[in-house]
C-alpha cells in the first residue's frame, strides 16, 4: 500500500468526523463519519460554503464558530472550534457537536484550507427523543439528574437526586425547581435561562443543603429538544464531590504547611548563622571579663561591675541555646533544673513577650520543684505556654503561672487516661481568654495547626511543647471552655532526692599548662587573640594563625613539635577537619580540639567523627577552655 492510500484508509476509517474546507471556507473532503453525522454525501456538499450545511439556533454559536475558522486561515494557530454546540443538520436532526480545527498547508508553506475534525465521543444525534423516553431515563439513572419543562417545573428525577438534596419525590413532578427552592440565587435563575436559550452551562459551587450541611457538586445544565427546533425544557446532571472537594482543601493545606516548614527551616539556618557569630563575640566578652576578674587589687565597685558583666554574657548565652533549639540546631543537655528558679529568671522576659495589658501573676510552691531536663527546654515551654496564653486574651487579662507538686498511683491513673504514674513537678499556666471548644482541645498539639488569623500564628508553638514534654517523659493536660479561658498543666518527672549542680560549690582549681606548644586557628581575629591571651595565662607556649592556610605555613615553619591543634570547624578557606588532615602530614601524632559557635551537629555535618573527637562548644569560660585543653592532651 502506498502512502496515498495508506492516507485514505485511515480517513475512511475514523470514528470521527473530518470536513476539509479550503482558504474560501468552501467543502473539499468529508469522510464517512462525517457524511452520517451530516445526513448528506460528499457529493451533495463538496463546494459548499461550510456554515450552509447546518441551521443555528443561536447566532452567537455561528459567529463564534466563523470567527475561529477564519482566525486559523489567517493564523495557522489550531483551535478549539465548538464545545458542546447546539445545531441541526439539513435533515433535520439535532446535533451537540464538539470539536477541534487545524490549519491545512500546501505548497511553500502556505495555508490552503482547514481540517475541522467533530469527535464521535463528544457528539450526539437527537432526532427529538419523546418527553416519555427521557422521564424513563432519567428516573433510572444511576447519577443525580433532573429533567425540567421550560417553565423549571420537575418532571423526572432520578433517586440519587432525590437523595442529594433531601427532597420528597411523591410531591415533587410538577411543582416548580423555585418553589421547591425558594431562597434560590439569582444567578442560578439567569443560567436556567442561558440553558432553555439553547446554551451548555457547566460549573462547581458550594451549597447549603436542606439539613444545613455542606455540599459541593459539579453540575451540567443542558437544553433538550421536543423537536428539532423546539427546546423542551433543561437536563440538569450534579456530581457531589464534597469528599474530593475536602481532599484537594486538605492537599492545599498540606502544601501551605509545606511553605511554612520551608519557610521556618530557613529563619532556623539564618537562626542558627547569626547566633553563630552573636557566639564568638560574647566569647570575646567572657574571655576579656574572665581575664580582667583574674586581676589583683580589684576594688569592689570595678569587680561588680565585672560580675554584672559577666552574668549578663552566660545569660545571653542561654538565649542563645533557645535560639538554636528553635532552629533544631542544638543538641539538648539534661541536666537537673529547679523550675522555681528558672521561671524566676524568665519573668522579665516573659513579660515583654505578652501583650502590655495582660497581667502576669507568679505563685511558685514554697518547695523548690526539681527536674531533669535541658533548661532551654524549659524556658521553651514557658515562653510558648505565655505566648499562646496572650494570644487568646483580647484587652486587659491576667495569666497565671503555678508550680506545684503531685503524686499519681497506678489506681488513679486507670481512671484517669492520660495521666502517668510517679512524682510529678507540675507547671501551669492559666488564661483568663477566649478559651477552646472540645473540637479544637483535640487539635491544638498538632503541627501548623492554629485557630489565630493568617499571618498571626504558625501552628508549631503547642506541637513544640508537646514534643519537649514528651521527650522529657512527661505529659500535658489541657482544661477550657469557651468564654471560660484555660489552663495548661505540664507534668515533668521530679527529681526531689537530687540536687541541681549549679546549687553546688564545689572545690575546683583550674588546671594550667607545662609550656607545652599550642597551635590556635580561628578565623574570628578577636576571638583569635582573647584565646591566644586566655591559653598564655594558663601556662601554654602559642602560635596563632588567622586563616587556615596561614595555620599550615606556620606549621611548615615551626622547627620544633606542636602538643595540641585548636581550630574552628568552620572557616572560609577549608574546613577544620579538611585543615588537620593537611597537618597531619607534617606531624602524624598531632592531637587536635575542634570548635565551634554550632552544636556538636556541626562535626557530623563535616565528617568528623563526633564520638572519637573533642570538641568545645563556643561561648566558652577561662576554666571550661582550660579543662578541655588538658583532657585533650592526657586522654587523647
Amino acid at each position: 500500500m502506498n502512502r496515498l492510500n495508506w492516507h485514505q484508509a485511515v480517513l475512511q476509517n475514523m470514528v470521527d468526523a473530518v470536513i476539509a474546507v479550503d482558504d474560501r471556507q468552501q467543502i473539499m473532503l468529508v469522510n464517512p463519519a462525517a457524511e452520517r453525522l451530516l445526513g448528506q454525501q460528499l457529493k451533495e456538499i463538496q463546494g459548499q460554503a461550510f456554515f450552509d450545511i447546518f441551521i443555528f439556533q443561536n447566532e452567537q454559536i455561528r459567529t463564534e464558530m466563523h470567527r475561529r475558522l477564519e482566525s486559523v486561515l489567517q493564523t495557522g494557530t489550531p483551535s478549539i472550534f465548538v464545545d458542546h454546540a447546539s445545531l441541526t443538520n439539513r435533515e433535520g436532526r439535532h446535533l451537540v457537536i464538539s470539536g477541534d480545527i487545524a490549519p491545512i498547508y500546501g505548497h511553500a508553506s502556505k495555508i490552503m484550507g482547514a481540517l475541522v475534525v467533530i469527535y464521535a465521543g463528544k457528539s450526539e444525534l437527537n432526532p427529538g427523543l419523546r418527553t416519555e423516553d427521557l422521564q424513563s431515563f432519567v428516573t433510572n439513572a444511576p447519577i443525580a439528574i433532573a429533567l425540567f419543562d421550560k417553565n423549571m417545573r420537575y418532571l423526572a428525577t432520578s433517586q440519587r437526586w432525590i437523595d442529594a438534596y433531601h427532597l420528597d419525590n411523591e410531591i415533587l413532578p410538577g411543582r416548580s425547581h423555585y418553589e421547591v427552592f425558594p431562597e434560590i440565587p439569582n444567578h442560578w435563575k439567569v443560567a436556567h435561562q442561558q440553558a432553555l436559550s439553547g446554551t451548555t452551562l457547566r460549573d462547581e459551587e458550594l451549597f447549603l443543603r436542606k439539613d444545613g450541611s455542606v455540599q459541593w457538586d459539579r453540575w451540567i445544565l443542558q437544553p433538550w429538544y421536543e423537536s428539532p427546533t423546539s427546546i423542551g425544557g433543561i437536563l440538569a446532571l450534579t456530581e457531589d464531590f464534597t469528599d474530593r472537594k475536602h481532599l484537594e482543601q486538605e492537599n492545599q493545606e498540606l502544601l501551605e504547611q509545606l511553605v511554612a516548614s520551608q519557610k521556618i527551616e530557613s529563619i532556623g539556618r539564618l537562626t542558627a548563622g547569626i547566633a553563630h557569630d552573636f557566639n564568638n563575640m560574647l566569647n570575646v566578652i567572657q574571655g576579656h571579663v574572665g581575664l580582667a576578674l583574674l586581676e589583683k587589687d580589684l576594688n569592689q565597685p570595678l569587680y561588680e561591675h565585672l560580675t554584672e558583666i559577666r552574668d549578663a554574657a552566660d545569660r545571653s548565652t542561654d538565649l542563645i541555646q533557645q535560639l538554636l533549639g528553635f532552629a533544631s540546631k542544638e543538641d539538648h543537655e539534661p541536666r537537673l533544673v529547679n523550675v522555681n528558679q528558672t521561671i524566676e529568671e524568665m519573668l522579665g522576659i516573659l513579660r515583654r513577650l505578652i501583650n502590655e495589658e495582660v497581667e502576669l501573676v507568679w505563685e511558685p510552691e514554697s518547695e523548690g520543684c526539681i527536674v531533669k531536663m535541658d533548661p532551654s527546654q524549659l524556658d521553651q515551654i514557658l515562653a510558648n505556654l505565655c505566648v499562646n496564653a496572650s494570644d487568646a486574651i483580647s484587652g486587659i487579662g491576667k495569666i497565671t503561672l503555678q508550680t506545684l507538686s503531685r503524686e499519681f498511683d497506678q489506681d488513679f491513673c486507670a481512671l484517669h487516661p492520660g495521666y502517668l504514674p510517679g512524682q510529678f513537678a507540675v507547671l501551669a499556666v492559666s488564661d483568663t481568654g477566649t478559651g477552646m471548644d472540645e473540637e479544637t482541645q483535640t487539635r491544638i498539639f498538632e503541627p501548623f495547626f492554629t485557630t489565630k488569623p493568617a499571618g498571626k500564628g504558625t501552628g508549631i508553638g503547642l506541637s513544640t511543647v508537646f514534643g519537649i514534654v514528651q521527650q522529657n517523659q512527661g505529659f500535658i493536660q489541657v482544661e477550657s471552655q469557651p468564654g471560660c479561658g484555660s489552663t495548661f498543666q505540664v507534668f515533668l518527672p521530679c527529681r526531689r532526692d537530687e540536687t541541681p549542680s549549679h546549687l553546688v560549690e564545689p572545690a575546683f582549681r583550674t588546671p594550667g599548662g607545662t609550656d607545652e606548644m599550642i597551635l590556635l586557628i580561628e578565623d574570628e581575629p578577636m576571638l583569635a587573640k582573647i584565646s591566644r591571651e586566655i591559653l598564655l595565662s594558663l601556662g601554654y607556649r602559642v602560635i596563632t594563625a588567622t586563616s587556615p592556610r596561614d595555620g599550615i605555613q606556620m606549621m611548615m615553619d615551626f622547627k620544633g613539635t606542636i602538643d595540641l591543634l585548636i581550630t574552628d570547624v568552620v572557616m572560609p578557606e577549608m574546613s577544620g577537619k579538611e585543615l588537620f588532615r593537611a597537618i597531619q602530614e607534617l606531624q602524624p601524632d598531632l592531637k587536635v580540639l575542634y570548635m565551634s559557635g554550632y552544636s556538636a551537629n556541626v562535626l557530623d555535618e563535616h565528617g568528623i567523627d563526633k564520638e572519637h573527637a573533642w570538641f568545645l562548644k563556643k561561648p566558652f569560660s577561662r576554666d571550661e577552655l582550660a579543662v578541655k585543653v588538658r583532657q585533650v592532651l592526657e586522654l587523647s
